[in-house]
């Protein structure tokens, strides 16, 4: 099913520029610029991405000058997250007419996904990005891939991408990543994520309050635990699987659409060993230290591991509140993350969000995200774990024990990641002006910036060469 989507979105391609009547930019028109990201599925990094990178291009290009739609499974929840006059563009999870339409009808398009490049979570997420790629391509419009995570991919995955992306420019926000791109063929530089500008100062005394509900009493040390089911990845179309659920109404594994999980019973006990490692080393920590344990579900997929967290505590007499995104938004949930004195995680966004208040994080990855988050960082060794570890409780609590042995060195680590990052934001913001001024010429929108840009740096365009190598 993978290689007849990959088949679907050549052929979308191809009717994009053949038999489709797109838009093109002339000077007298606002910029379109269209957002493609996995966006509406309750998952707050995805989320936070996006609401941030709307906010650098409002800060760069005056509002007259441009309309920015963005792409969404769900608009009345995501919504919330922004003023009236972005668009918001439905789509099916089932996206190839969804996506045409939508390329169509915008001058350029955004990559702002995190995991841009990668066969982990799903053939089909890659492919999604691959077609937006591909039709700007043949429609000869921009396409600009910003913050952009590569890795793993299956080897038809990674053919479709050479040829579909090979206009698209993209900001890697890893050295890995960036390696890569390059080695695919294609363009790009350096950058870093999108949500290390996200606010969520305004919910700091809703935190509290909240947090006070469950029982806190304002001054125990509060740890975060943020879980996942590592080992039900990829997500796989099955018409086969979605017949015999139809046929028998069993839904075990479905995600939507025709799309289903991986399982087997390997798989079950791999996730149930690193549920209950976690548990483990949660209770001693919090046995040891008297602290109130919070768990974090930062997508709502996270929700049936939270909950199993959640009951593995409670047999160990500890209460442990659930927060998790179908019921709590991105400032929420990032407000709580900040307020934290300790996170364990194997959500990326988890630890780039609570980095901004400099929260010690052990980091227990599924894949290379969180591994070069940490090592960028240069505590790999001490506070990064891998989810099929053995002695995972164990390690947990050694590392506990180093960020209690050295709680300054690693908030000195992470607040100088936090400033090199911040930096990176800053020059992305000032690739993306030249950017798009070479892509259309005339383009009269630049908002004028008398000597800083409002995230304190120098705003000095960095200069980039025909065919739009970084030369910066």
């Amino acid at each position: 099913m993978d290689r007849l989507i990959g088949l679907i979105v050549r052929f979308m391609v191809f009717l994009s520029k053949h038999f489709v009547t797109y838009e093109t930019w002339d000077s007298s028109q606002k910029l379109k610029i269209l957002l493609v990201g996995y966006n509406g599925a309750r998952n707050t990094g995805a989320d936070v991405r996006v609401v941030s990178l709307v906010d650098q291009i409002e800060e760069l290009f005056a509002p007259e000058s441009i309309e920015i739609s963005v792409m969404t499974l769900e608009t009345e929840d995501f919504g919330k997250y922004f003023k009236p006059h972005i668009n918001l563009i439905s789509f099916s999870s089932i996206f190839f007419v969804d996506l045409l339409k939508a390329c169509s009808s915008h001058h350029m398009a955004i990559l702002c996904e995190g995991s841009t490049l990668k066969s982990k979570f799903a053939n089909s997420l890659t492919m999604f990005f691959c077609q937006a790629a591909g039709i700007m391509k043949a429609q000869g419009k921009p396409c600009l891939a910003y913050g952009s995570e590569a890795g793993d991919m299956d080897s038809f995955v990674s053919k479709l991408a050479q040829k579909l992306c090979s206009d698209t420019y993209f900001i890697a926000r890893t050295q890995n990543s960036l390696q890569v791109i390059r080695e695919l063929g294609l363009k790009g530089h350096l950058g870093t994520d999108t949500a290390w500008t996200f606010e969520s100062e305004s919910h700091n005394s809703w935190v509290r309050a909240e947090l006070e509900q469950y029982g806190w009493n304002g001054k125990k040390k509060l740890i975060g635990i943020a879980v996942i089911n590592p080992f039900w990845w990829p997500v796989r179309p099955s018409l086969p699987r979605l017949i015999r659920s139809v046929l028998t109404r069993k839904w075990n594994l479905h995600f939507q659409k025709w799309y289903y999980f991986s399982w087997s019973k390997a798989r079950e006990r791999s996730y149930n060993a690193y549920v209950e490692a976690i548990a483990q080393a949660v209770t001693d920590y919090v046995d040891l230290h008297d602290a109130f344990p919070v768990i974090i579900g930062m997508e709502q997929l996270d929700d049936r591991a939270c909950v199993r967290l959640q009951t593995l505590l409670k047999e160990q007499m500890i209460d442990a509140p659930l927060f998790v995104s179908h019921s709590y938004d991105g400032k929420q949930l990032s407000a709580l993350l900040r307020n934290l004195s300790l996170l364990v995680t194997s959500r990326y966004h988890a630890h780039v969000l609570s980095m901004d208040a400099a929260v010690p994080t052990v980091a227990i990855s599924m894949d290379e995200r969180l591994t070069n988050l940490v090592s960028d960082i240069g505590l790999r060794d001490q506070l990064l774990h891998h989810v099929t570890d053995d002695d995972l409780a164990g390690k947990i609590s050694k590392s506990f024990s180093y960020i209690d042995e050295h709680v300054s060195e690693v908030r000195q680590a992470l607040e100088t990641q936090v400033k090199a990052s911040l930096s990176l934001t800053g020059d992305m913001g000032y690739f993306f002006v030249d950017y798009v001024q070479q892509a259309f010429p005339g383009f009269a929108g630049i908002e004028q910036v008398s000597d800083k840009s409002e995230s304190g740096y120098q705003f000095e365009i960095p200069r980039v060469a025909q065919g739009l190598p970084y030369a910066g």
